[in-house]
């Protein structure tokens, strides 16, 4: 580097704020623990810049918008009409630098990214294990995102039904696409989802079939919860009325298979 660029380098950081050079992991994650045996993460609908570090060159850096939102109404309407809360685990930093939604090894391009990255998941497994603990009954996961290749459906992602074997193993494959499954309580308010409400086979559209957040935290460990991801659609999530409809539809299900505390 010329002699004479490094003390316009050195001038330009000395202008850039705090967070552009070094950053709080904490701050970077929205967390607030609950009433209800629900954990609701969102890894795709932050914003946040993570430092001097390159955008990441493989995979999709697009922001999943609105699902941020969508959560946190979501949460809002479940404690308007039950009076209780769900776990809700939030990512604020840009999925250009740091996806939530991969494996360490395969989130990031630079380890700065890291403290971040473990913000966010040590929050997730710390809910697991306390929803796990306090409710008996049984727990879910709900991994939230938005897609835009199909927009105008909403797609469940479990690994083929894997990552909620609990549930399927006490109540069938009517728990995840039966009338009073999720997937169907939204059906009925006229929503496009897949694997359709009835559909024979637990098999899933391979693009949305459930990523690493389910994977990790699912039933199919022992650790873990029934963890269901589902990814809406661009005019999903369009829809004003789909948190009251998520919520509804939530507690549709979670009445009918025994998740909603008395």
């Amino acid at each position: 580097m010329p002699s004479r660029a490094l003390p316009i380098l050195l001038l330009i950081l000395g202008f850039l704020p705090a967070s552009s050079r070094a950053y709080d992991p904490s701050a970077l994650v929205v967390a607030s623990a609950g009433t209800l045996p629900l954990v609701l993460t969102v890894p795709h609908d932050g914003g946040d810049f993570l430092g001097l570090m390159p955008v990441r060159s493989t995979g999709s850096v697009v922001r999943d918008a609105g699902t941020r939102d969508l959560a946190e109404r979501v949460a809002a309407a479940l404690e308007e009409r039950t009076g209780k809360r769900p776990y809700l685990v939030i990512a604020k930093f840009s999925r250009k630098y740091l996806d939530a939604n991969r494996a360490e090894q395969d989130a990031m391009e630079s380890q700065d990214a890291l403290p971040a990255y473990r913000a966010y998941h040590d929050r997730i497994a710390a809910y697991v294990a306390d929803v796990k603990t306090q409710f008996a009954g049984g727990a879910l996961l709900v991994d939230v995102h938005g897609q835009s290749q199909e927009p105008g459906t909403t797609f469940r992602g479990t690994r083929h039904g894997a990552t909620a074997r609990r549930l399927l193993d006490r109540h069938g494959p009517a728990a995840l696409q039966g009338g009073k499954s999720i997937l169907g309580a939204l059906a009925t308010k006229g929503y496009q989802m897949h694997p359709p409400p009835g559909a024979e086979s637990l098999r899933e559209d391979s693009r949305f079939s459930g990523g690493f957040t389910v994977f990790t935290y699912g039933s199919h460990r022992p650790e873990g919860i029934d963890a269901i991801q589902l990814e809406f659609g661009r005019q999903h999530r369009a829809d004003p009325q789909l948190a009251g409809n998520l919520a509804e539809a939530l507690i549709v299900f979670m009445t009918e298979y025994g998740l909603l505390p008395k």
